[in-house]
């Protein structure tokens, strides 16, 4: 990817541009707090997309190919720390801290400018038709494990944790 407005990968980080609309607020103009956890997926959904990690790409997987799979969020933990409001342009950001065999654990922020709004810890775990945890076919582990090396590299795990 290329231009920022789809999103962009910049030192094992993925910054995926947000615009704060009516219908994200509540009757004051400011964003509701459950709609932060939709901005949250919208990230990691998009940071994924045409990759062996992307949601499609799993589920389109025939048994042979060890499919077909699936995402849940197992876990999440967001800490608020400002208000964001209709209008504002917010910035989404999502890193993976950690590869499981059947899951990833993933740091996300999503910021105004230099302000962190909220944080999230994510664990989401890879899963089959019949509901129970999967192993990552070899392709999408190494995406995750990719953009893990990458962020370690760049140093970016000690910044955000």
């Amino acid at each position: 990817m290329t231009s920022l407005s789809e999103g962009q990968w910049i030192d094992g980080v993925f910054h995926f541009p947000i615009r704060v609309y009516y219908e994200d607020t509540d009757v004051g103009g400011m964003v509701y707090h459950g709609r932060y956890v939709s901005y949250f997926e919208r990230v990691r959904t998009e940071s994924i997309r045409g990759t062996a990690a992307d949601v499609n790409h799993l589920f389109d997987l025939s048994e042979e190919e060890g499919g077909p799979l699936t995402y849940v969020v197992s876990k999440i933990n967001i800490t608020y720390k400002r208000q964001a409001k209709i209008g504002d342009i917010l910035m989404g950001q999502s890193m993976v801290t950690k590869v499981r065999a059947a899951g990833i654990e993933v740091k996300q922020w999503i910021s105004r400018g230099d302000e962190v709004i909220a944080e999230a810890e994510v664990l989401a775990a890879v899963i089959g038709e019949d509901g129970r945890p999967r192993r990552w076919t070899p392709d999408a582990r190494a995406c995750w494990q990719q953009w893990l090396e990458e962020a370690d590299a760049a140093n970016t795990l000690g910044r955000r944790e």
